[in-house]
């Protein structure tokens, strides 16, 4: 038996993770030395247009060393555009909020927009691909599927970013001039010296990892639930389709529930309800892990999609804050960005080592990893935010 294909998947995006977590200072600094942001927002847009559009352009064979170095560029071109969108993307909200309030309602926008984002990949993929014969099967002649998901998904991403340039106009300026008619710039030597910035970037970290190993791990625990359960995969196939989708809406609904939470409510808050939400999942996860969790897994899921969505938002929402205090937006969130890139690409691998050679022999192992490496990164979370100390939250 060989490894399963979502842990073969998962090891060769590894190289793509390293690329974008070195990607991420270097961008964060030449953002803050130039200032352009929506320059820097069009080179990272086209890298990623270019990049992913072809990724599908010709039929991979592994024994060509053209095609791994095709696809091995087209990896670095994908990964470096992607920390450069992220990044100037993420550094436009401070320098375009007035305050605290119209910072935290962008982050919240911004948020939402990627849950749409994903609810739309997830629809068009299934639109795709509902046409195959066999729906629970792929090989090498559904090449030219993922092509054609990859030129729509390309094409609207590009649309959708043409709307983002007409639509901004201000943001064409440096952050130091910024930050010194406000009288708020510090040196960006003692950035670095300031706990706040680490605090900040263990929240994010922990968000990030709990959502990233939900989204790689839960079809694999639904697949170790159908070996024990459902030896005959009824309905098994069903559920791996909707849980990702379930969990989804719920994050956008709690998206939009926070766009108007009450002033009292601040960030920290929000943070602690959210790592409240993550751990009801994980320990839902933990008890019934030796029992047929039938429809619960959707409840599950709802708890997933609430508790991510609210830690992401509050910890971005303090990011924002830490970066429009110090004015230095790209290095605030290039620091921010790779702790988590650099700590979720080695957590994963550290996983899939130890990971059994095939889901057939994985047991509970999956089940443990959701209920136990999850619930760990919320309470990691939890601890953090509980000992932050920001005055202006």
């Amino acid at each position: 038996m060989g490894v399963h294909p979502h842990v073969e998947e998962t090891i060769q995006a590894w190289p793509g993770q390293v690329v974008d977590a070195v990607a991420t200072p270097i961008v964060g600094w030449a953002i803050d030395k130039t200032g352009v942001l929506k320059v820097w927002h069009f080179a990272g847009t086209t890298a990623v247009g270019v990049g992913f559009s072809l990724i599908f352009s010709i039929v991979p064979n592994t024994n060509s060393w053209w095609s791994i170095l095709w696809y091995s560029g087209l990896i670095i071109l994908f990964q470096v555009g992607w920390a450069t969108v992220q990044i100037s993307h993420l550094a436009i909200i401070p320098c375009i909020s007035q305050d605290h309030t119209h910072s935290a309602d962008l982050t919240t926008i911004r948020y939402a927009a990627s849950v749409c984002c994903g609810i739309t990949v997830y629809l068009i993929t299934w639109m795709v691909l509902k046409t195959t014969q066999y729906v629970d099967k792929f090989g090498p002649d559904d090449f030219y599927k993922f092509r054609e998901i990859a030129f729509i998904l390309s094409f609207i991403g590009i649309f959708s970013s043409l709307l983002f340039y007409c639509g901004l106009h201000a943001v064409n300026y440096r952050y130091e001039n910024l930050s010194e008619s406000n009288g708020l710039l510090r040196p960006q030597s003692s950035l670095l010296k300031t706990s706040i910035i680490y605090q900040v970037s263990l929240l994010y970290m922990a968000s990030r990892l709990f959502t990233t190993l939900n989204l790689i791990y839960i079809p694999l625990f639904l697949e170790e639930r159908e070996l024990k359960f459902m030896p005959k995969g009824d309905g098994i196939r069903q559920s791996i389709a909707i849980v990702p989708l379930v969990s989804f809406l719920s994050s956008f609904a709690m998206s939009i529930i926070l766009k108007w939470r009450p002033k009292q409510m601040n960030d920290k808050m929000i943070y602690i309800v959210g790592s409240i939400f993550s751990l009801i999942a994980c320990a839902w996860i933990a008890l019934a892990i030796n029992s047929d969790l039938g429809r619960q897994i959707y409840g599950i899921a709802c708890f997933i999609g609430l508790g991510s969505s609210s830690t992401m938002i509050s910890s971005l929402c303090l990011t924002a804050e830490v970066a429009k205090s110090h004015g230095f937006g790209g290095s605030v969130y290039s620091t921010v960005t790779f702790t988590d890139k650099l700590v979720s690409g080695g957590i994963v691998v550290i996983t899939q080592h130890l990971s059994p050679k095939s889901i057939e022999m994985s047991s509970n192992f999956y089940g443990h990893v959701l209920a136990y490496v999850c619930g760990s990164t919320a309470v990691i979370g939890l601890i953090t935010v509980t000992t932050l100390y920001y005055p202006r939250q």
